[in-house]
């Protein structure tokens, strides 16, 4: 299907905001524009912008590379047509793509849920250059009992031809939640804790802990373990709805955070600085297929925010970066930025120095809040 029939497709299911009479309309209240630059210290950069609504989150994004190599655009996103009618259920459609010189991978998927919890969906994935092509189906159910909230999924998934059958549960209450499944070429498990709300300026910790190994399918992948923690959790990446994206794998069709297949897509992940206030943190382990161990950790601290400090000092945060390798041995690097939202602009910058490299890279972004 061409790239401006998939994206036009997608504009006609979110065709009622365009008549929603303003930003307090259900189609528009909450959402966000956001946009962010970020240069890699390897000298290539990225853009990307988004548009993130209750009835439409898409974007488009561009790598672009100063060392040789082929940029990368890619665009996509996600509907939500049935927004305002909830006896009719819910019904979410997604397509993306991703386009890097003769290169085109196609990505559609989508799922209907009944009000009942009851959810019927499907899709693929078509590369023009690759045999790596990817068919699923899948029903779900999704229910509360007691405080406990719980999503059950059971999915059949073609990957080169290979049929493997799969499927996801995530256990949830306010402050826990849990998550384990797998589709047949990987398995993925999250664990998260957000502590009760105490309110504004006040200590609310919250990690999780992210974890997929790709091991086990025809393709042998990575194996990934992601650590993210915050003293001063608001909302955002490490709230329970944003992290079903991730728990319930690419199949899962999750309009709060959704994802899918391919990489890079439009849907950023938080910077290690954006997921809270006071300090912040992000441990990323990552095992190749050849053994080699590759690990990174960001931290950001907020000085004025610790102190107390109600004023733009409250918006400085300062932090260290460790890889390794770098290659071959251990990198150092620090980090100063700016993080601040004032009434219904939220801007962030960080510089950051390798000093092992002796590179910088910089980052750069600015959402308006809708």
């Amino acid at each position: 299907m061409p790239p401006k029939i998939l994206l036009f497709t997608l504009l006609m299911a979110a065709q009622p905001c365009l008549y929603a009479g303003g930003i307090d309309s259900p189609y528009f209240k909450g959402g966000k524009l956001d946009a962010f630059y970020d240069r890699k210290d390897n000298g290539d950069f990225q853009v990307n912008s988004i548009l993130w609504t209750p009835i439409f989150k898409g974007g488009h994004g561009v790598q672009v590379s100063e060392t040789g190599g082929q940029d990368i655009n890619y665009f996509g996103g996600f509907a939500r047509p049935l927004l305002t009618r909830p006896e009719l259920g819910d019904l979410i459609l997604g397509a993306q793509e991703v386009l890097q010189g003769d290169s085109k991978q196609t990505e559609v998927q989508g799922e209907y849920r009944l009000p009942s919890g009851l959810g019927f969906g499907g899709g693929f994935v078509d590369r023009n250059l690759s045999n790596q092509d990817i068919k699923f189906a899948k029903i779900s159910y999704r229910n509360e009992w007691q405080s406990i909230k719980y999503i059950v999924s059971t999915q059949w998934q073609s990957f080169q031809g290979q049929d493997a059958p799969g499927g996801y549960l995530a256990l949830y209450n306010k402050q826990l939640m849990a998550s384990w499944g797998s589709d047949g070429e990987q398995w993925r498990s999250t664990v998260g804790y957000v502590a009760p709300d105490q309110g504004a300026n006040k200590l609310r910790p919250a990690i999780e802990m992210f974890y997929v190994d790709n091991t086990i399918g025809k393709v042998n992948g990575s194996k990934d373990m992601m650590v993210t923690g915050s003293l001063g959790f608001r909302k955002g990446f490490l709230g329970h709805e944003s992290r079903l994206g991730r728990a319930m794998g690419p199949t899962g069709v999750e309009f709060a955070n959704p994802l899918g297949f391919l990489n890079p897509n439009f849907n950023r992940r938080l910077t290690a600085w954006e997921v809270g206030d006071f300090v912040n943190f992000r441990f990323i382990h990552k095992t190749l297929p050849n053994s080699i161990r590759e690990e990174t950790l960001e931290t950001a601290l907020y000085p004025g925010q610790l102190l107390g400090t109600d004023s733009l000092i409250s918006a400085l945060f300062v932090g260290v970066g460790i890889t390794s390798p770098n290659p071959g041995q251990n990198g150092v690097s620090g980090l100063l930025g700016y993080h601040k939202r004032i009434d219904n602009i939220e801007s962030s910058f960080r510089v950051q120095h390798d000093f092992d490299r002796d590179d910088t890279s910089l980052f750069f972004s600015l959402i308006h809040w809708l």
